[in-house]
């Protein structure tokens, strides 16, 4: 059956954790662990959220961001009643992108009887660290990073659009308008191999050929000798998923040393909103498969939008990671006031049996053993001053994953 948000008449409100005490600002201040004194108080039957992310370090900008989209959703279903008639608790915990950190936080947030649901972070090893223990612990775990699941786990749900979900639309246009020889680069960990393994597959169903394929370290500044092999392979399609300030660096030398010019296509991280006030006319007139942009034209879009900007004090693109946490929180709040549940059991089964209507689309949900979001995925034009028009819908791009 697919439901609609639920609307309850407004009571008291009272949304716990980081709201005015640590509002993020457009230099993405960074705050500190948090805890608001209801959430001290003892099982009140309410929904406690512990949300993690890197509020500092080299990912935090996105960190922030996901705590924006988190504390808005929050404080929207709160002014709608909250879940079940009470307002959602929360508290924010800094694992400043670091795994043993994030462990040590997931650990305490899972020995807490009063915390029904984790939610964050940001790079692939914290947010397998984290649905590691949630997986142990029992404790539904949400994330909204792009990118397929770090683990296979009952309790972890993966809001965020998946490799092949990114990839599957895009490609095939790719090859036929730049040509079939492809090159790939990334940063050295596990989400940029995994995308690189998907997108050898798709390339290979599209007529393509790899003909490079690079990876550096987190942390290089200088790019030439990856861009040097790269250019040996004479690609006709760049497919990068070098991330963090490292994608800044990479994109801006790849253009200084002749790789990347107009004449070859180009998609990937450095194509992601996050980049575009650094990157500008670099990703301009680039296509990019998305889940939503802040060009979305329907209500709750446009005041999440607002929300947002004033918020942050930002006027730059909102970053999908933001978005994505929104829309998580509101599905999972749905879901819950749709089954009048609250504890950790109640709350990963209706995560687990919903469906919902919301800008991603009507009636989306969860599939395979991953537990992979099936919503609407659009092709966006990156436009100047960073709008992401939206130029073709693509409906929902089934991926459920590897089996486990």
């Amino acid at each position: 059956m697919v439901h609609s948000p639920v609307h309850r008449p407004r009571t008291l409100v009272r949304a716990i954790g980081i709201v005015a005490a640590c509002v993020m600002t457009a230099s993405l201040a960074a705050c500190g662990s948090s805890i608001g004194p209801a959430a001290e108080g003892g099982d009140s039957g309410a929904l406690k959220v512990g949300v993690v992310v890197p509020a500092t370090g080299v990912t935090s900008s996105a960190g922030l961001a996901l705590q924006a989209g988190v504390e808005i959703a929050i404080e929207t279903i709160n002014d709608e009643g909250g879940v079940n008639g009470q307002p959602i608790e929360y508290e924010v915990e800094d694992d400043r992108g670091d795994p043993a950190t994030t462990t040590q936080i997931a650990n305490r947030l899972a020995s807490d009887p009063d915390i029904s649901l984790m939610v964050g972070t940001i790079t692939g090893d914290t947010a397998q660290a984290a649905a590691s223990v949630a997986d142990a612990e029992g404790l539904p775990f949400a994330t909204a990073i792009l990118g397929d699941p770090s683990v296979c786990s009952d309790y972890a749900w993966s809001f965020g659009e998946s490799i092949r979900q990114m990839l599957e639309p895009l490609v095939p246009e790719l090859l036929e308008k730049y040509g079939t020889r492809v090159a790939l680069v990334g940063s050295d960990y596990v989400f940029p191999r995994d995308y690189s393994a998907a997108a050898r597959e798709i390339v290979a169903d599209a007529g393509g050929e790899i003909v490079a394929e690079e990876y550096s370290p987190m942390g290089t500044t200088d790019f030439e000798s990856t861009i040097g092999r790269l250019a040996a392979g004479e690609p006709d399609v760049i497919l990068s998923m070098v991330v963090g300030a490292d994608a800044i660096a990479f994109t801006q030398q790849a253009a200084a040393f002749g790789l990347l010019t107009p004449e070859i296509g180009f998609e990937g991280a450095p194509t992601d909103a996050d980049y575009y006030p650094a990157l500008t006319t670099l990703v301009e007139g680039r296509e990019k498969a998305v889940r939503w942009t802040d060009a979305f034209d329907d209500p709750e879009s446009q005041a999440f939008v607002e929300a947002y900007r004033e918020r942050t004090g930002s006027d730059a693109p909102i970053p999908e990671v933001a978005a994505n946490a929104y829309f998580a929180m509101r599905f999972i709040a749905a879901a819950a006031n749709d089954a009048g549940v609250t504890d950790r059991e109640g709350i990963n089964e209706a995560i687990g049996s919903f469906s919902y209507d919301s800008p991603l689309g009507d009636g989306t949900h969860f599939d395979g053993d991953r537990n992979i979001l099936q919503a609407n995925i659009f092709t966006a034009m990156i436009q100047p001053g960073g709008v992401y028009e939206i130029v073709e819908d693509h409906g929902i791009i089934p991926d459920t994953g590897a089996p486990c």
